[in-house]
């Protein structure tokens, strides 16, 4: 809790009293106080804002979050509030050993109650926001770029080093690569088929970092043939993780479980299916197909859903053939930009659907939270209440020992129900510059602050792309 300078923790791990810092200031010079927090969380949680991270306020145990989200409560009933401008008081319903953890989630960031005041619904558009970060924005470029620039007011401005950063909207790793090769992009993803070469010709550049993200498809269970454990799991089996994770894309690692084994304390089960010959995975799931009532003159068929990205569709395509090839499935492939591929899942239109979560704390309970039986982002709409129950008591232990055994069970009836299929587990893998210092290369959560990046002296090309001069002479 960066914006803290200390706090205590009372009733035995269900209060949290906050004291924020001196001099907090919003980029328009006005006070940040803990009320910001206050209207902030009870935006997140009110059902008329819709937030679609409500229920993370539940997941942390925040007294009446739930209740909230559901409708059954007002939101000023939520457990917390501001007992003057710098103290912020959290109350939850039962101890959470990780609570800590879950407060740099953009969904507990405070908001600006004297902007919204002023514009309504209207403050969050570019002409009204306000910031209390390292920077705010400067030029927005819909799908194409953000431009933003320093911060003067923000706390520790004076160990910004960055006058501006530009954030580029790249929805394809090689027109990365290609902008990076040319000197216009300083850090971005790597194309899959171009690792082989990156690792001879810039392997000073190539950063490959473990991190909380695992890979996945859901299936929609409201939709048939998905509502059939048999069908989920003749899929599930015949999946060539090995393939996908490192002959396919390239340097990432098979996965077994949601989970991934770089969550602190976690220990993944070991699955004896999965180590099977693919020819005895292929009997199996072939079993299983027949009793459902598919087979080579009933094929099964069905659609699979993923949003438009160069290494989603080489997995998507990876997919598709080897369901073809063990099982004579008939799958047509279906590509959507983000933001309609979101909104579709959302809506339950789909029936098989790439998925992807990046951890919002160090614990596995950020990963099969996901999947309870009342979670915003379980689309599929599996419901499981031994899953649900497991979950719930974890929530109540403190001993990670004993909470991670909870979780292995958890992942066993992941296994055995199989609402999604883990696919593999994504590193962070970027080209990174030489001259750019700063950069984390212990960064299990992906998070890079521009704040504490910084440009050494380093040579420059005589001639200069347009846009490389462009950059540099500001």
């Amino acid at each position: 809790p960066a914006q803290a300078e200390r706090w205590e923790i009372l009733d035995g791990g269900k209060r949290y009293i906050f004291h924020l810092r001196s001099g907090l200031q919003w980029s328009d010079g006005q006070p940040l106080t803990a009320e910001d927090f206050v209207l902030g969380w009870q935006r997140a949680v009110d059902p008329k804002t819709a937030s679609p991270f409500a229920g993370y306020l539940a997941q942390a145990h925040i007294n009446n979050a739930a209740a909230i989200v559901a409708g059954k409560a007002d939101v000023t009933s939520l457990g917390v509030k501001a007992t003057d401008d710098r103290t912020l008081e959290v109350t939850l319903e039962q101890p959470v050993p990780w609570f800590t953890t879950m407060l740099a989630w953009p969904t507990l960031f405070p908001v600006p109650h004297h902007v919204i005041a002023k514009h309504g619904d209207s403050w969050s558009k570019p002409e009204n926001m306000v910031y209390n970060g390292a920077f705010v924005l400067d030029q927005w470029v819909v799908n194409e770029k953000i431009t933003a620039r320093k911060n003067p007011k923000y706390r520790d401005a004076q160990h910004t080093v960055l006058q501006q950063v530009e954030y580029l909207a790249l929805d394809n790793s090689v027109t990365g690569y290609n902008r990076y090769r040319a000197g216009e992009v300083d850090l971005t993803w790597v194309p899959a088929q171009q690792i082989p070469a990156i690792e001879k010709s810039l392997p000073g550049e190539l950063r490959i970092i473990p991190r909380l993200n695992s890979e996945y498809y859901n299936f929609n269970l409201e939709k048939p043939p998905f509502n059939d454990v048999r069908v989920r799991r003749a899929l599930y089996l015949t999946v060539d993780r090995q393939l996908i994770a490192q002959k396919v894309l390239g340097l990432r690692t098979p996965a077994t479980t949601l989970t991934p084994p770089e969550v602190k304390g976690f220990s993944a089960t070991t699955f004896d299916e999965l180590q099977k010959p693919m020819s005895e995975r292929v009997a199996m799931a072939k079993a299983l197909l027949k009793q459902a009532g598919y087979d080579a003159s009933h094929p099964l068929r069905f659609e699979l859903f993923y949003n438009k990205y160069d290494l989603h569709e080489k997995t998507a395509i990876a997919l598709s053939s080897e369901w073809k090839k063990w099982l004579g499935a008939q799958v047509t492939l279906r590509t959507m930009e983000w933001k309609t591929y979101l909104d579709a899942r959302r809506a339950g239109d789909f029936m098989l659907s790439r998925q992807s979560w990046d951890a919002t704390y160090n614990d596995a309970s950020s990963f099969l939270n996901t999947l309870k039986s009342d979670s915003e982002e379980n689309v599929g709409h599996w419901k499981n209440a031994q899953y649900d129950a497991l979950l719930n008591q974890a929530t109540q232990i403190t001993d990670a020992t004993k909470r991670n055994a909870l979780y292995q069970q958890a992942e066993v009836i992941i296994n055995q129900q199989a609402p999604l299929i883990p696919i593999y587990y994504q590193p962070l893998i970027k080209l990174l510059k030489p001259y750019v210092g700063g950069f984390p290369l212990h960064n299990p959560q992906d998070y890079v602050y521009s704040k504490e990046l910084y440009i050494k002296a380093h040579w420059m090309p005589l001639s200069p792309s347009e846009h490389v001069r462009r950059r540099y002479s500001r």
